[in-house]
């Protein structure tokens, strides 16, 4: 019997400690108590790729995985570079293009982070 209401006090307890915490939560921030709010400004990014050829290509392929920002930040590289790296992308990590998409995808990229 004593067992059975140490149990149940544990449970009132994490029970007790859970809804403090979702109480917690609920609060305003310090800020929103004060009456203020706090802001930020966020830098201004691009979030479609530039234009280019075959770059429906890239939007429906590549970025499954990855931001259109991650696109346009890579370096310049040359044709044989940005082909070895969407084979890479392809045969590593398994990326859905087909032979034409992939070459589609390597004119694209070239034609805006080409050197």
């Amino acid at each position: 019997m004593n067992a059975m209401i140490s149990k149940k006090k544990a449970v009132l307890a994490i029970a007790a400690a859970l809804l403090g915490t979702v109480a917690l939560w609920q609060r305003p921030a310090p800020a929103e108590q004060a009456g203020g709010a706090h802001t930020i400004t966020l830098p201004a990014m691009q979030p479609d790729l530039p234009p280019g050829p075959n770059r429906d290509t890239v939007a429906g392929t590549c970025a499954i995985c990855h931001s259109t920002r991650y696109t346009t930040m890579q370096p310049a590289f040359t044709r044989a570079v940005w082909t070895a790296e969407v084979d890479k992308m392809r045969k590593t990590y398994g990326a859905p293009l087909t032979d034409a998409q992939a070459a589609q995808a390597v004119d694209y990229l070239v034609a805006i982070r080409g050197k």
